[in-house]
């Protein structure tokens, strides 16, 4: 049973500020240590369930946040940018099943340090009338594949979003927001803890499940599908309606038919790219 778990940090135990979540300073550096400590605890908790072989995704900014000498020794991981799948890195490999770990609610949301794919360039997401954040976004990708998501960790407003969209997932709250940068946490430690226990309960009941798919369904978005993308400002519309493939529908939100989710992710991330331009 092949498991991969994609790790992203702003979802992550302790972590409330942009600081902790951006390279080159004390509070990043052990932020990204408490990041691979509960990508362990999941690995552990999975390995202990059965699986017999995990992938672990960094999926936070530039892919390269997860500490390899620190990382369970029984897992590979699937590191650096581009990258055509992005968050969902490895799902293409012969994987059953997909855990988030880390993640947050989607931008205009209620949760710590919410956003969506990037907090300079987009406001909001939707897919044929659906708006998502990543976990939508890349749990569509995923169940694109044939792959469902068993396992999500983050803060209340994360789940609580989610829910509808994955009801079969074993959820662990690691904190609870009180604003964008406040909130309550557990200690890295007992996030850990409860990580592993969710984890080994998501794999059980997934491989409980397999003689009856139906009961862990993947996500499947109907293609093909139109995204529509409010932006931040006018300049970001202006720049990215210089693809033709975008239609501007007002100051602030464009527009584009896909084939599918990768091909939606696919855009998306091209986008989030051109917006540095504008930094």
């Amino acid at each position: 049973m092949s498991i991969l778990i994609s790790v992203d940090i702003e979802g992550v135990a302790g972590v409330f500020h942009p600081e902790q979540t951006r390279a080159g300073n004390g509070e990043y550096e052990r932020a990204r240590r408490w990041m691979t400590e509960e990508a362990n605890a999941a690995i552990r908790g999975a390995l202990a369930a059965g699986a017999t072989r995990v992938l672990v995704n960094d999926s936070h900014g530039g892919f390269r946040n997860l500490i390899p000498d620190l990382l369970h020794p029984e897992a590979r991981s699937v590191l650096g940018k581009p990258r055509v799948l992005g968050m969902m890195g490895g799902v293409d490999q012969q994987i059953d099943a997909v855990m988030m770990l880390g993640y947050h609610s989607r931008s205009q949301g209620r949760g710590i340090l919410a956003h969506t794919i990037n907090s300079f360039a987009f406001a909001r997401v939707w897919l044929n009338d659906m708006e998502l954040g990543e976990a939508g976004l890349y749990g569509a990708l995923a169940g694109e594949h044939g792959v469902p998501v068993i396992f999500g960790s983050g803060d209340d407003v994360f789940i609580d979003e989610n829910r509808a969209l994955f009801p079969h997932v074993t959820f662990v709250e690691t904190k609870r927001a009180h604003g964008a940068n406040s909130g309550e946490s557990l200690s890295p430690a007992r996030s850990c803890e409860l990580i592993e226990i969710g984890a080994m309960q998501a794999v059980h009941h997934f491989a409980a499940s397999r003689s009856h798919p139906e009961s862990c369904p993947p996500l499947v978005i109907a293609a093909p599908l139109r995204c529509r993308l409010q932006v931040q400002s006018t300049a970001l519309t202006d720049l990215f309606c210089q693809l033709p493939i975008l239609e501007r529908i007002d100051g602030v939100t464009v527009q584009f038919d896909a084939p599918g989710v990768e091909y939606a992710v696919r855009v998306l991330n091209s986008l989030s790219s051109m917006s540095f331009m504008l930094r």
